[in-house]
Protein backbone atom coordinates (compact mmCIF):
# COMPACT_ATOMS: atom_id res chain seq x y z
CA UNK A 1 0.00 0.00 0.00
CA UNK A 2 1.52 3.03 -0.94
CA UNK A 3 0.98 6.93 0.24
CA UNK A 4 -0.47 10.19 -2.25
CA UNK A 5 0.04 13.40 -1.15
CA UNK A 6 -2.74 15.89 -2.48
CA UNK A 7 -2.57 19.36 -3.65
CA UNK A 8 0.80 19.89 -2.21
CA UNK A 9 3.11 22.56 -2.84
CA UNK A 10 5.34 20.81 -5.09
CA UNK A 11 8.69 22.63 -5.23
CA UNK A 12 8.40 23.42 -1.10
CA UNK A 13 7.90 19.42 -0.96
CA UNK A 14 10.68 18.17 -3.50
CA UNK A 15 13.11 21.20 -1.72
CA UNK A 16 12.54 19.59 2.05
CA UNK A 17 13.55 16.05 0.53
CA UNK A 18 16.81 17.22 -1.41
CA UNK A 19 17.93 18.94 2.27
CA UNK A 20 17.19 15.27 4.04
CA UNK A 21 18.84 13.20 1.10
CA UNK A 22 20.85 15.37 -1.40
CA UNK A 23 24.62 16.17 -0.07
CA UNK A 24 26.33 17.47 -3.47
CA UNK A 25 25.35 19.02 -6.55
CA UNK A 26 21.84 20.67 -5.13
CA UNK A 27 22.79 22.82 -8.16
CA UNK A 28 20.62 19.91 -10.15
CA UNK A 29 17.46 20.89 -8.33
CA UNK A 30 17.62 25.00 -9.45
CA UNK A 31 17.05 23.55 -12.52
CA UNK A 32 14.31 21.57 -11.57
CA UNK A 33 12.80 24.71 -10.12
CA UNK A 34 13.12 26.36 -13.14
CA UNK A 35 11.87 23.03 -15.66
CA UNK A 36 8.57 21.97 -13.07
CA UNK A 37 6.82 25.79 -13.49
CA UNK A 38 7.22 25.38 -16.87
CA UNK A 39 5.70 21.81 -17.59
CA UNK A 40 2.91 22.73 -15.10
CA UNK A 41 1.00 24.89 -17.79
CA UNK A 42 2.36 22.97 -20.49
CA UNK A 43 -0.97 22.46 -22.52
CA UNK A 44 0.81 18.81 -23.31
CA UNK A 45 -0.83 16.55 -20.50
CA UNK A 46 2.37 14.19 -20.48
CA UNK A 47 4.21 17.31 -19.51
CA UNK A 48 2.57 17.32 -16.04
CA UNK A 49 3.03 13.58 -15.05
CA UNK A 50 6.73 13.14 -14.12
CA UNK A 51 9.10 10.90 -12.33
CA UNK A 52 11.70 12.62 -9.88
CA UNK A 53 14.43 11.70 -8.04
CA UNK A 54 16.98 12.54 -5.11
CA UNK A 55 20.42 11.02 -5.08
CA UNK A 56 23.20 11.90 -2.40
CA UNK A 57 24.81 13.71 -5.83
CA UNK A 58 21.51 15.39 -7.28
CA UNK A 59 18.34 15.26 -8.36
CA UNK A 60 16.60 14.36 -11.83
CA UNK A 61 13.36 15.76 -13.36
CA UNK A 62 12.30 13.35 -16.17
CA UNK A 63 8.62 12.96 -18.22
CA UNK A 64 7.36 10.02 -17.00
CA UNK A 65 6.30 9.33 -20.27
CA UNK A 66 9.49 9.05 -21.79
CA UNK A 67 10.95 6.50 -19.12
CA UNK A 68 8.82 3.96 -20.21
CA UNK A 69 11.13 4.27 -24.22
CA UNK A 70 13.71 1.97 -24.24
CA UNK A 71 17.09 3.37 -25.35
CA UNK A 72 15.55 7.04 -24.54
CA UNK A 73 17.19 9.53 -22.33
CA UNK A 74 14.92 8.95 -19.09
CA UNK A 75 14.98 5.63 -19.72
CA UNK A 76 18.41 5.19 -19.05
CA UNK A 77 18.76 7.48 -16.19
CA UNK A 78 16.06 5.86 -14.48
CA UNK A 79 17.42 2.40 -14.61
CA UNK A 80 21.47 3.45 -14.58
CA UNK A 81 20.88 4.05 -10.35
CA UNK A 82 19.16 0.92 -9.76
CA UNK A 83 21.22 -0.97 -11.95
CA UNK A 84 25.04 0.57 -11.59
CA UNK A 85 25.23 2.17 -8.28
CA UNK A 86 24.54 2.01 -4.85
CA UNK A 87 23.29 5.20 -4.43
CA UNK A 88 20.23 6.02 -1.73
CA UNK A 89 17.24 7.23 -4.41
CA UNK A 90 14.15 8.60 -3.08
CA UNK A 91 11.67 7.87 -6.24
CA UNK A 92 8.04 10.29 -6.56
CA UNK A 93 5.83 10.25 -9.19
CA UNK A 94 4.44 13.73 -9.89
CA UNK A 95 0.90 15.19 -11.12
CA UNK A 96 1.40 18.71 -11.98
CA UNK A 97 -1.71 20.29 -11.49
CA UNK A 98 -1.42 23.99 -12.15
CA UNK A 99 0.41 27.39 -10.82
CA UNK A 100 -1.43 28.72 -8.14
CA UNK A 101 -0.23 31.92 -6.15
CA UNK A 102 3.15 31.42 -8.34
CA UNK A 103 3.39 27.59 -6.41
CA UNK A 104 3.15 24.57 -8.75
CA UNK A 105 0.58 22.57 -7.15
CA UNK A 106 -0.02 18.79 -7.69
CA UNK A 107 0.02 15.39 -5.72
CA UNK A 108 3.17 13.51 -4.62
CA UNK A 109 3.71 9.40 -4.87
CA UNK A 110 6.43 7.99 -3.24
CA UNK A 111 7.68 5.34 -5.61
CA UNK A 112 9.67 2.33 -4.62
CA UNK A 113 12.60 3.15 -6.48
CA UNK A 114 14.16 -0.44 -6.73
CA UNK A 115 10.68 -2.29 -7.81
CA UNK A 116 9.26 0.67 -9.91
CA UNK A 117 12.54 0.33 -12.18
CA UNK A 118 12.26 -3.31 -12.76
CA UNK A 119 8.51 -2.95 -13.68
CA UNK A 120 9.46 -0.39 -16.03
CA UNK A 121 11.81 -2.50 -17.36
CA UNK A 122 9.35 -5.12 -18.26
CA UNK A 123 6.72 -3.08 -19.91
CA UNK A 124 9.54 -0.80 -22.17
CA UNK A 125 8.07 -0.20 -25.46
CA UNK A 126 11.06 0.44 -28.51
CA UNK A 127 11.27 3.62 -30.25
CA UNK A 128 10.35 3.88 -34.17
CA UNK A 129 10.76 7.48 -34.76
CA UNK A 130 11.80 11.27 -33.35
CA UNK A 131 9.68 14.06 -33.74
CA UNK A 132 12.11 17.29 -34.08
CA UNK A 133 11.77 20.79 -33.66
CA UNK A 134 14.00 23.02 -34.51
CA UNK A 135 15.22 27.27 -33.86
CA UNK A 136 13.73 27.71 -37.14
CA UNK A 137 10.24 26.61 -36.36
CA UNK A 138 10.81 23.84 -38.94
CA UNK A 139 8.90 20.34 -37.22
CA UNK A 140 10.33 17.18 -39.05
CA UNK A 141 9.56 13.25 -38.06
CA UNK A 142 12.95 11.02 -37.82
CA UNK A 143 13.73 7.61 -38.11
CA UNK A 144 14.93 6.87 -34.48
CA UNK A 145 18.08 4.42 -35.82
CA UNK A 146 19.83 7.95 -36.97
CA UNK A 147 18.04 10.69 -35.77
CA UNK A 148 21.09 11.88 -34.48
CA UNK A 149 23.21 12.24 -37.23
CA UNK A 150 20.41 13.71 -39.27
CA UNK A 151 19.48 16.42 -36.43
CA UNK A 152 23.06 17.37 -36.68
CA UNK A 153 23.05 18.00 -40.61
CA UNK A 154 19.54 19.25 -40.15
CA UNK A 155 21.24 21.85 -37.98
CA UNK A 156 22.68 23.58 -40.60
CA UNK A 157 19.94 24.77 -42.51
CA UNK A 158 17.02 24.88 -39.34
CA UNK A 159 19.32 26.13 -36.37
CA UNK A 160 20.07 23.54 -33.67
CA UNK A 161 16.83 20.77 -32.71
CA UNK A 162 15.03 22.55 -29.22
CA UNK A 163 13.19 19.26 -28.37
CA UNK A 164 12.62 15.94 -29.54
CA UNK A 165 9.59 13.69 -29.04
CA UNK A 166 10.45 10.00 -29.09
CA UNK A 167 7.60 7.66 -30.63
CA UNK A 168 6.77 3.69 -29.86
CA UNK A 169 6.18 1.24 -32.33
CA UNK A 170 2.77 1.19 -31.06
CA UNK A 171 1.52 4.43 -29.48
CA UNK A 172 -1.73 2.60 -28.62
CA UNK A 173 0.39 -0.14 -26.19
CA UNK A 174 2.24 2.75 -24.80
CA UNK A 175 -1.01 4.16 -23.65
CA UNK A 176 -2.37 1.25 -22.10
CA UNK A 177 0.34 0.67 -20.01
CA UNK A 178 0.70 3.93 -19.01
CA UNK A 179 -2.89 4.09 -17.47
CA UNK A 180 -2.97 0.97 -16.02
CA UNK A 181 0.67 1.87 -13.98
CA UNK A 182 -0.80 5.08 -13.05
CA UNK A 183 -4.34 3.46 -12.34
CA UNK A 184 -2.76 0.69 -9.68
CA UNK A 185 -0.54 3.41 -8.73
CA UNK A 186 -3.59 5.63 -7.59
CA UNK A 187 -5.50 2.79 -6.45
CA UNK A 188 -3.32 1.18 -4.16
CA UNK A 189 -2.53 4.70 -2.75
CA UNK A 190 -4.12 6.03 0.65
CA UNK A 191 -3.43 9.75 2.11
CA UNK A 192 -0.26 10.30 3.88
CA UNK A 193 0.91 12.87 6.16
CA UNK A 194 3.51 15.16 4.62
CA UNK A 195 4.97 16.46 8.14
CA UNK A 196 5.42 11.98 9.10
CA UNK A 197 6.35 11.39 6.10
CA UNK A 198 9.15 13.99 6.74
CA UNK A 199 9.78 13.06 9.92
CA UNK A 200 10.10 9.35 8.84
CA UNK A 201 12.67 10.37 6.66
CA UNK A 202 14.66 12.39 9.22
CA UNK A 203 14.65 9.43 11.15
CA UNK A 204 16.35 7.41 7.94
CA UNK A 205 18.22 9.02 5.86
CA UNK A 206 22.21 10.39 6.71
CA UNK A 207 21.38 13.58 6.48
CA UNK A 208 18.28 13.88 8.90
CA UNK A 209 20.49 11.95 11.12
CA UNK A 210 22.84 14.18 10.72
CA UNK A 211 20.91 17.27 11.47
CA UNK A 212 19.65 15.72 14.32
CA UNK A 213 22.30 14.71 15.91
CA UNK A 214 23.92 18.43 14.80
CA UNK A 215 20.59 20.17 16.87
CA UNK A 216 20.88 17.85 20.12
CA UNK A 217 24.73 18.81 20.08
CA UNK A 218 23.87 22.45 19.78
CA UNK A 219 21.45 21.76 22.88
CA UNK A 220 23.99 20.23 24.70
CA UNK A 221 26.16 23.11 24.47
CA UNK A 222 23.56 25.79 25.89
CA UNK A 223 24.15 26.89 29.23
CA UNK A 224 22.16 26.29 31.99
CA UNK A 225 19.47 28.59 32.48
CA UNK A 226 19.27 27.91 36.40
CA UNK A 227 21.43 29.94 38.14
CA UNK A 228 23.27 28.31 41.78
CA UNK A 229 22.40 29.42 44.56
CA UNK A 230 25.28 31.25 46.35
CA UNK A 231 26.53 29.17 49.27
CA UNK A 232 25.78 30.56 52.84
Amino acid sequence: MGLKFEDMDILDSLGKIVELNTRHYKDDFDLDKELIPKLAISEDPEDRRLLWMSRPCGTYTLREREAYLEGSYENNVWRFYHEQTRDTVLAYALILKGVQDGKVAGDIYPLDYAAHVEQVKRLTCPIEKVEAVFEDGERLTLPYHNYKALISVLAQEHGRAKSIRYEPESSRELSVILERERFKRSYHAVPGDMKEYMDGLKRSTFRGKLKEAQAAAASNRKPSSHKKEPER
